[in-house]
């Protein structure tokens, strides 16, 4: 299995299932593993008996590229030098998908198995900061490998509004994109990531025109902001609709443990005027601690958001 740079000497040690004491650090790790929303894109490797030596076990590893460069504050005239920046081969872009994808696998697996359990064993709470260590470090070396690529298109980007912002901007979209792109269906990330950037642009050059239109002068403490929206807080059964039917359907890939939480707190699946329980409540009647079920609350909901913005148009999302 492989081992990340950034993870701990205490995470990956081997151990009974005998209880200890956590270090504050530790239990940051396991709080972030345990709320993460993952989603899995399936590959038939993972189905084979040796997925996992498959895998990793390559034998020619994927140089890190110094980041030393990028400086999204500064709006460089010219680009980075070539010698320092690279996109990815497609031969190279399978092998750290395949690692990224194996990976959070294996990261859902241990939530949900310790979502379930009342008392879960520390060798179980060590392989999921292990394999959430080794997610977080193949998606840095992809991210790190894109960079330049985020550049190059917020310069081509109409969108109005501070360099900087629009960088920020699309570097929240490379991340989208990497958790939503496919390896198995041929293409290069470099081309699905393109669409999923300019996507995120436009749309942040429409937030900056709503925002103008509703702010149309230039800032004065003397004088308050003139709103010309006057349907805020109206939400129609369209979007209703569309937030039951992403619930319902598999694009969220909520797990069983989840789909329970929500139901219990939120009455989601129930009929008219569901009783909507408390964190205590909620665990006591799916086993659980309170704790555990404020976990999979948040990553339940960070899922469904996830998927909304793929779906719902603007207005809706920037309130």
């Amino acid at each position: 299995m492989p081992t990340p740079k950034r993870q701990s000497k205490q995470a990956i040690s081997r151990i009974g299932s005998t209880k200890r004491r956590r270090s504050s650090i530790e239990r940051v790790q396991i709080d972030r593993a345990l709320t993460e929303p993952v989603i899995v894109i399936p590959s038939p490797v993972f189905e084979k008996k040796n997925a996992e030596q498959l895998v990793f076990d390559k034998p020619t590893a994927i140089p890190r590229l110094p980041v030393s460069w990028y400086c999204p504050a500064i709006d460089r005239a010219a680009p980075p030098k070539r010698s320092i920046v690279r996109l990815l081969t497609r031969e190279e872009e399978v092998v750290l998908f395949h690692q990224y994808n194996f990976a959070r696998m294996k990261l859902q697996s241990l939530q949900d198995k310790i979502s379930k359990s009342k008392a879960p064993k520390d060798t179980d709470i060590d392989a999921l900061i292990r394999w959430h260590e080794v997610s977080l470090e193949c998606r840095d070396h992809i991210v790190e490998c894109n960079l330049a690529l985020v550049l190059a298109m917020a310069k081509r980007s109409w969108a109005t509004g501070e360099y900087a912002d629009l960088v920020a901007e699309g570097n929240v979209a490379l991340l989208r994109a990497i958790d939503r792109f496919n390896c198995e269906l041929g293409f290069k990330f470099s081309t699905y990531a393109c669409r999923a950037l300019t996507t995120a642009f436009n749309r942040f050059g429409r937030k900056q025109m709503k925002h103008k239109d509703n702010v149309p002068f230039e800032y004065d403490p003397g004088r308050e902001p003139i709103y010309t929206n006057h349907d805020d807080g109206i939400v129609s059964d369209e979007y209703v609709q569309a937030i039951r039917e992403a619930l319902r359907s598999e694009d969220a890939q909520l797990t069983e443990v989840e789909k329970d939480v929500l139901r219990y707190r939120f009455g989601l699946f129930a009929g008219q005027n569901p009783p909507k329980l408390t964190l205590a409540k909620a665990g006591t009647m799916l086993g659980i601690s309170k704790e555990r079920v404020r976990q999979v609350q948040i990553r339940a909901l960070l899922k469904i958001r996830q998927v909304l913005e793929l779906s719902l148009p603007l207005d809706l999302l920037a309130g």
